[in-house]
């Protein structure tokens, strides 16, 4: 998919949920905010060696590899991170109320399955290759971050190249990440491929 077609669909997506989600408690500031931040991580992902997705690798988590991720100390009310994964916020505002991370991958075999992962404190816009998995209305429940949530994605997944962006709030959402009121995001994806 063309670069513009992805910022377009990311920008159509968001729109899609600004309006509504005022009424729950989103600021529009931090709304336009994240989609700035989307747009800027997609291009990011332009100059990221993506990570390949063979027959050894098929986890590809939340670390400061991502575009814009800054590693951040796991809360002790979050869900644990397996080996080599890390709880994340934006390094472009380690301490603002959203942030936004991204990934670059490449499947070189056929997909047999496919899940996504996601901790997070407090909410989530999740896009796969432009297409929303998941938009999260604002809250602060306690299951998303801990024991997290998981997705099928196979269906947003193709072989060659592949693009993740999440779009994370605090709650309220105009509330900066403290230790009083922390933030961050696990994600975990697992590709099994076809033999």
């Amino acid at each position: 998919m063309h670069k513009r077609t992805v910022i377009k669909k990311a920008n159509h997506t968001v729109k899609k949920v600004q309006a509504p989600r005022r009424h729950y408690g989103i600021h529009s500031s931090s709304v336009a905010k994240a989609m700035r931040m989307m747009i800027a991580a997609q291009r990011s992902l332009n100059a990221q060696i993506p990570v390949v997705v063979n027959q050894r690798t098929r986890r590809i988590s939340t670390n400061r590899s991502w575009v814009n991720a800054l590693e951040i100390e796991r809360n002790p009310a979050w869900v644990a991170p397996q080996a080599g994964e890390s709880y994340v916020w934006g390094r472009n505002d380690p301490n603002g109320p959203a942030a936004v991370v991204a990934r670059r991958f490449t499947i070189r075999d056929d997909i047999e399955s496919a899940s996504l992962f996601l901790a997070v404190d407090n909410f989530a816009i999740v896009l796969i290759n432009g297409r929303s998995v998941v938009i999260d209305n604002p809250q602060g429940n306690v299951s998303f971050f801990n024991p997290g949530r998981s997705f099928n994605i196979r269906r947003f997944l193709r072989r060659g190249t592949n693009d993740i962006v999440i779009a994370a709030f605090n709650f309220p959402s105009n509330a900066n990440r403290s230790g009083d009121n922390p933030a961050g995001v696990l994600a975990r994806i697992e590709i099994a491929l076809e033999d």
